[in-house]
C-alpha cells in the first residue's frame, strides 16, 4: 500500500523512490520521510515547513527505526542558527564586478554540457576520487560502487551537469529535478582545474538553464554541522540567500538520552579524533545546542517570516 501511494506522490523525486526503493519511506504527519543515514527527513527535497504531532514523529521513528528525525515548521525574517541556501532569481547583470569577471573568464578556460548518466559512470570517476582530495577524513568510494550509484539514477528526475577544461572533466553536478524546484545533491570539483574557475561556470550554467529559463528554485540544502564547508558562502555570490528557519529533533529514546548526558560535557567532546566517530559526535551536539536555540522563541521573540 506505501509502495503504490509513493508513487502516486506529488514530487518527482518521492515517485521515483516509491519505485525503486520504498522500503526506505514512511508516511506521517502529511508528509512522506525518507531514511538515509540513520535519520528520517522529508522526502522531497523542496524545503517546505511541516507540522508534525509528538505522536506522529514517535509512531515514525518506531515504523522506520531510524535513530532521529529532523525537519523545520517556519522560516524567519531574522538571522536564527538553521537555515537553507536557495535562489529563486538569478541576473548576472546584478552580481559584483568580480563575480561578472570570473564567469567571464570561466566560459575562456571551461565549457559545461549536460551529459548522460551512462557516460558520466564510465568517464566520472576520476574527477571524484581526485576531488576528495580536498575533504578532511573523507574517502570515495570504490569505481564499482560509484558506477552502481550513477547507473541508479538512470530513468529517474536527475540530470547531470559537467564542466569540462579543455577535453578533461574539471567538475560536475547531480541535480534532482522537481517540478517548481531544482536541487544540487552532489558537487564535485577536481582541485586541478580550480585555478580556471570551473565552479564559476557550472553555477553560473546551472542558473541560468534553471532559475532564468525555467523559473525554477535552485537549492543548496541546509546548514551542515558535521562538515564545515564554504560552499554556501560562495553560493551568496550568486545571488543565493539564506532562508531562515527553526530546527526540530526528534530523538529515538536511547539516542535521546544519550545526547541530553553528552550536552553539558560538549566542549571536551572535541578532543575525541575523528577516527572514533568524533565528528559525528560533535555535529550531533552542535545540532543539538542549535536545536535547543529555539525553544526560548516560541514564544514569539523572534518574528516568523510572512509567506
Amino acid at each position: 500500500m506505501a509502495h503504490t501511494r509513493a508513487e502516486e506522490a506529488h514530487d518527482p523525486y518521492v515517485r521515483w523512490l516509491g519505485h525503486h526503493n520504498s522500503s526506505t519511506l514512511f508516511w506521517g504527519g502529511g508528509t512522506w520521510w525518507r531514511r538515509y543515514h540513520g535519520c528520517l527527513a522529508p522526502a522531497s527535497l523542496r524545503p517546505q515547513p511541516i507540522e508534525l504531532a509528538e505522536l506522529q514523529a514517535a509512531n515514525l521513528l518506531e515504523q522506520s527505526g531510524a535513530l532521529l528525525l529532523r525537519y523545520f515548521s517556519r522560516t524567519f525574517t531574522e538571522p536564527t542558527g538553521f537555515w537553507y541556501v536557495a535562489c529563486h532569481r538569478y541576473d548576472f547583470s546584478g552580481l559584483s564586478a568580480n563575480t561578472r569577471s570570473k564567469i567571464r573568464r570561466a566560459y575562456k578556460n571551461c565549457k559545461v554540457e549536460k551529459v548522460e548518466a551512462a557516460w558520466f559512470a564510465q568517464n566520472g570517476y576520476e574527477c571524484y576520487s581526485s576531488a576528495f582530495a580536498r575533504y578532511r577524513g573523507a574517502h570515495p568510494e570504490s569505481k564499482a560502487v560509484f558506477q552502481r550509484q550513477i547507473m541508479d539514477s538512470v530513468d529517474g528526475p536527475f540530470a547531470f551537469w559537467a564542466v569540462f577544461a579543455g577535453t578533461e572533466l574539471a567538475g560536475y553536478t547531480k541535480c534532482v529535478i522537481g517540478d517548481d524546484y531544482v536541487a544540487t545533491v552532489v558537487l564535485k570539483f577536481h582541485p586541478d582545474y580550480l585555478p580556471r574557475y570551473s565552479a564559476y561556470a557550472l553555477w553560473d550554467a546551472i542558473l541560468r538553464n534553471y532559475v532564468v529559463a525555467d523559473g525554477k528554485l535552485v537549492t543548496n540544502g541546509f546548514r551542515a554541522f558535521v562538515h564545515d564547508t564554504n560552499v554556501q558562502d560562495f553560493l551568496r555570490t550568486f545571488g543565493f540567500q539564506l532562508v531562515y528557519c527553526d530546527l526540530k529533533v526528534v530523538y529515538q529514546k536511547t539516542l535521546g538520552a544519550c545526547v541530553r548526558a553528552l550536552y553539558p560535557f560538549r566542549s571536551m567532546v572535541g578532543m575525541i579524533p575523528d577516527s572514533w566517530g568524533g565528528a559525528n559526535v560533535r555535529g550531533i551536539l552542535v545540532q543539538e545546542k542549535v536545536r535547543r536555540s529555539f525553544l526560548s522563541r516560541d514564544d514569539g521573540s523572534l518574528a516568523p517570516s510572512v509567506g
